[in-house]
């Protein structure tokens, strides 16, 4: 009976780790995604992206094997990442109000730090905050939620 509560534990937790999302840290404008967890390994993407939401895919001491919206993979340093979890828009969207109406358009690209992706009245959407501008957009638009 124990083997099967570790087993199920140990399935749970890789599902969760799957599901993990991070971000690059706010101040950190130069991020080397490398090859392999360590500082030796060769450079494969320099990110300029303060706020890119990553989706952690493996865990060492000191890097994360991260997934970018894109699907580009590769390992980085813990220290370029903070657990605040960011959204990227995938495709140019309509930001609108409770009742559909468009009140602005967010270009693909955009990293949203204020939202609630849990609503229950609108499931299908996540609730953003742009530039103080409060609305919805479609979650199939959304990344890192």
């Amino acid at each position: 009976m124990s083997y099967i509560k570790v087993f199920l534990f140990f399935l749970l937790s890789n599902h969760a780790i799957s599901n993990d999302f991070i971000s690059i840290k706010e101040v950190t404008n130069k991020a080397n995604l490398r090859k392999g967890p360590g500082e030796w390994y060769p450079i494969k993407w320099i990110i300029n992206a303060p706020n890119l939401p990553l989706k952690v895919l493996e865990r060492s001491q000191t890097f994360n094997k991260v997934e970018l919206h894109d699907g580009t993979q590769g390992w980085l340093s813990k220290i370029l990442t903070t657990n605040k979890h960011n959204l990227i828009v995938i495709e140019d969207s309509n930001l609108i109000n409770k009742n559909g109406k468009i009140k602005a358009k967010v270009l693909k690209h955009y990293i949203i730090r204020k939202h609630n992706c849990y609503l229950e009245k609108k499931q299908k959407f996540c609730k953003v905050e742009i530039k103080k501008v409060k609305g919805y957009i479609r979650k199939s638009n959304l990344w890192g939620y």
